[in-house]
């Protein structure tokens, strides 16, 4: 489309001598109006005339081009072109053999995402920042950049002295001698996952066999307790270092695994724990930079360069200048506890600091984190100007999944976890399939089954744009029809096929004695605006753009299947190639767009 672009845009400036225009070239509201229209109306001032007097002019200057153009006509300031066969092969052999342009040469991108916590298995909720997240990396990475995933695992704070209180006292009642506790410890940690992990969050919090005036008494000591044995974990305890070790390997190891199905994968899991400075061991021994500046260091510096003060009572905090409309904030509290802030603030010094050299950081983190990350942005840049200066730094924030039934919680167990979410939806994944007779020795794989379950549940999701709530819906998201992934990956898997057939390219194309037709022409219109798609999508962080160009992509191949009959007996041989290679475009740019996206293509539907 580019070329069709630079002609237009020369015709213009033989017509206006020092314009320079570069016409935004689209579909027409109608077809019958043409191929491309484009609007002219930034040209009015620069000529001091009407858009409608510019549309004609031009129109009549492009008129003068037969070799280019078969018709022209004007509507208000839109010019509507229709284009001879040769633009249209020129404009499909650039799709067929893309000129890359890789923007991101060079250059390093950070993506913060997943967000995931141990001891907590994933659930529906986890759809969002891992699916953002996901197709952000895979897109940048696209488009050339380097690209670094981080988990930013929440492996610290006071759950763990919670799941280590549970496990040394919890469940160990019916034993009577401390060897038969011993044993029973053992053996938990012998078959530990993370849903007996689960289970010792959620014992801590059942107040089983209490009776009910001394539940609020009762609770208040676990806490208690549960503090002592953080405070032990945090000054290097061996005993609990060792289960919290334990603990957070088995938690990322499983997570890994659930975050697979989803066809997401993180290049580093550094845990919050990281920027304490503890010198803790790394859980499943990743290689990353070591950490030069931890959080007390941070604050220590902060409060030297007069970013931040320490208050009377102890504790440390931030004041921002009226102009940027934030309010003040805590880094550290009096009895000299970091919280999220001062964690973040050390991970973008450590991201700016350890060799990474990053153009951008984007954090995927839904959007009840908004004023934090601003203040988090704002306060890095003033302490640290000469690394901030080039860095982009985004929230790329999403809402939630909502749930009709009821609210989702971890503590009262009221959560659709991820693994089962596929499970069942594989089950309605085959009920659909049968339905439509794939059964038997017609019946499809068990990774097709899973591909389009997945596929079904991401697109269901990412198709939405990332800030707003979307109500999770079986029906929906499973339909073979209308705005869904297995109607995609239908379309898709039916191009593949038909290609796939023959698909011989003629010794002499001659394509100018070939009438195309309507739905040839927008069907090769619409495959040329994938990198254009990729791109938009890319600067808005909104995988959404591409998830609706991949269903537009389906429409117009749909429409161009039914309205084309009888591709494979069509007696021209360079309209039967033109039209196989349209098949075997479409199948290969949808199954690019859901592989950015993170859904896998099934082979059969």
């Amino acid at each position: 489309m580019q070329h069709l672009t630079t002609i237009i845009s020369s015709h213009i400036s033989n017509l206006y001598g020092d314009i320079s225009f570069s016409p935004a070239l689209s579909a027409p509201p109608k077809p019958e109006h043409g191929e491309y229209c484009f609007g002219v109306f930034t040209l009015a001032k620069p000529l001091g005339k009407s858009p409608n007097i510019i549309a004609e002019e031009i129109a009549n200057e492009l008129r003068k081009d037969t070799a280019n153009f078969t018709q022209i006509n004007t509507i208000g300031g839109y010019v509507n072109l229709s284009c001879t066969a040769g633009i249209w092969l020129d404009i499909l052999n650039t799709i067929s053999h893309p000129e890359m342009v890789k923007p991101g040469r060079w250059k390093t991108v950070i993506v913060d995402y997943i967000g995931a916590n141990a001891g907590k298995p994933l659930h529906i909720g986890h759809l969002c920042t891992p699916s953002v997240g996901q197709a952000i990396c895979n897109i940048y990475n696209h488009l050339g950049y380097k690209v670094i995933g981080d988990s930013h695992f929440g492996d610290w704070g006071g759950i763990f002295g919670k799941l280590i209180w549970s496990f040394k006292n919890d469940g160990i009642a019916a034993f009577s001698t401390e060897s038969d506790k011993v044993s029973y410890r053992e053996e938990f940690l012998r078959n530990l996952s993370i849903s007996n992990i689960l289970e010792l969050y959620q014992s801590f919090h059942l107040p089983i066999l209490w009776a009910e005036d001394e539940v609020i008494k009762k609770q208040e000591e676990r806490e208690s307790w549960a503090r002592e044995e953080f405070k032990k974990l945090s000054k290097g305890d061996p005993e609990n270092v060792e289960l919290w070790k334990q603990f957070t390997a088995i938690s990322i190891s499983e997570i890994e695994k659930k975050l697979d199905l989803l066809n997401v994968h993180a290049n580093y899991n550094i845990g919050e724990s990281f920027y304490e400075g503890l010198n803790l061991p790394r859980p499943n021994n990743e290689d990353y930079p070591d950490l030069q500046w931890n959080m007390k260091d941070i604050v220590a510096e902060l409060i030297k360069n007069k970013v931040a003060t320490q208050n009377e009572d102890g504790s440390v905090g931030v004041v921002f200048s009226e102009e940027s409309k934030l309010p003040s904030c805590i880094l550290q509290k009096k009895d000299g506890t970091g919280l999220y802030l001062t964690s973040d603030l050390a991970a973008i010094k450590y991201r700016l600091t350890n060799g990474w050299n990053p153009s951008k950081i984007i954090y995927s983190v839904d959007v009840r984190q908004q004023l934090h990350l601003r203040q988090a942005f704002a306060i890095a840049k003033m302490a640290w100007p000469e690394l901030t200066e080039w860095v982009e730094f985004f929230h790329a924030f999403n809402g939630f999944i909502k749930l009709k039934e009821w609210a989702m919680s971890t503590r009262n167990g009221t959560l659709i976890f991820l693994e089962k979410l596929i499970e069942e939806g594989e089950e309605r994944t085959t009920a659909v399939l049968e339905e439509k007779w794939r059964t038997g020795d017609n019946k499809l794989s068990p990774e097709d089954i899973q591909a389009i379950t997945v596929g079904a549940i991401k697109y269901s999701y990412l198709s939405q744009d990332r800030e707003k709530d979307v109500t999770f819906d079986w029906d929906k998201a499973l339909s073979f029809e209308g705005n869904s992934g297995p109607y995609i990956q239908y379309a898709c898997v039916r191009a593949g096929k038909v290609a796939k057939t023959e698909n011989i390219k003629p010794k002499n194309i001659d394509i100018q004695n070939i009438e195309l037709s309507l739905y040839d022409t927008a069907l090769i219109r619409t495959l040329s605006e994938m990198e254009m798609k990729i791109q938009d999508t890319a600067s808005k962080y909104k995988p959404h753009t591409l998830a609706l160009y991949c269903y537009d992509l389906a429409v117009c191949f749909n429409s161009f299947y039914v309205h084309t009959p009888k591709i494979l007996e069509e007696w021209d041989e360079n309209l039967k190639y033109l039209r196989l290679e349209l098949c075997r475009l479409t199948s290969e740019k949808i199954t690019l767009g859901f592989s950015l996206l993170g859904i896998k293509m099934p082979s059969e539907m």
